[in-house]
């Protein structure tokens, strides 16, 4: 049997690798306004969540105990981080902008001691510096710092913020674990999220969404409602550190998918940096489960 500890890296794995398709649908879905992908991805995810509770009959989680302000902050950080990285995407490049979320790591790294009294051990420094290197060989931004305008500075900018957002809403997510299952943030981390991006559920034409509507399903369905599931309550046994290294599988998964999905090229370098982000996680693995 899995210990609590084997249990929640699993699963933060297995969320972090569903988060990889991300990028696959949205390169998928053809003529609908990204702010209108998000908002339906949310509503299908919200629904495959609350289906999931009803099934289990665990509807009693979605209970509001105390820390709620901070529940609404769990998702206004996760409502951020998307605006904030998305928008990084159109002002730069997928990678960069990829690059510059996954920098939440060294956020966390740094902040947990102080706000989540998290120790920074040698194994979470060791394996930091293999994902980092190992992002960047999957990533490889060197050949895209060029020609950088105005706009370009603000998306570099905005994808700095994305990962701090990311890194503050896994330290928040740490901080709940006490008063709210995985699920129930992950739920109504949602239902915040959806309440901004309702403006956008009308920004287009019913022929389009009926169009997209299978693809919609499968993101909302995968990555956003078992990924989220997964991700927030594998977060509940692991540390908040550990959580945002094991996350960098996500742009390895999305490597692994556009070449088996889109038929893009997989290179050497980036077999190795899948390598070095797999070779962190196991470290992580061995590391004694973090104390409630």
């Amino acid at each position: 049997m899995f210990s609590s500890s084997h249990k929640g890296y699993l699963q933060v794995a297995s969320a972090s690798i569903l988060f990889g398709l991300i990028g696959i649908f949205i390169t998928l879905i053809t003529q609908m306004p990204l702010r209108s992908i998000i908002f339906y991805r949310l509503l299908i995810g919200l629904s495959g969540i609350i289906l999931f509770l009803v099934c289990c009959s665990r509807l009693g989680e979605l209970h509001l105990n105390e820390k709620k302000p901070y529940l609404f902050l769990l998702g206004l950080l996760h409502a951020a981080t998307m605006l904030f990285y998305f928008f990084s995407v159109k002002n730069t490049t997928v990678s960069i902008s990829v690059l510059l979320l996954y920098t939440a790591p060294i956020y966390v790294i740094i902040l947990s001691p102080f706000i989540l009294n998290e120790p920074i051990t040698r194994n979470s420094l060791f394996a930091l510096i293999l994902s980092i290197i190992g992002v960047f060989l999957i990533i490889r931004p060197d050949s895209v710092f060029q020609d950088m305008d105005g706009k370009y500075i603000l998306g570099l900018g905005a994808g700095l913020i994305s990962g701090l957002f990311y890194a503050c809403m896994i330290m928040v997510s740490r901080y709940l674990r006490d008063s709210y299952t995985g699920t129930a943030q992950a739920t109504w981390g949602t239902m915040i999220i959806l309440v901004i991006f309702l403006p956008y559920s009308t920004s287009l034409s019913y022929e389009v969404l009926l169009d997209n509507l299978h693809l919609l399903i499968l993101i909302g369905l995968l990555p956003t409602a078992a990924g989220s599931i997964l991700y927030f309550n594998g977060l509940m046994h692991i540390k908040a550190q550990n959580a945002s290294i094991i996350g960098l599988l996500e742009p390895l998964s999305a490597v692994i998918f556009a070449f088996i999905i889109l038929g893009q090229s997989i290179t050497m370098t980036t077999l190795v940096g899948g390598l070095l982000i797999l070779s962190s996680t196991l470290i992580l693995s061995t590391e004694q489960p973090v104390k409630k």
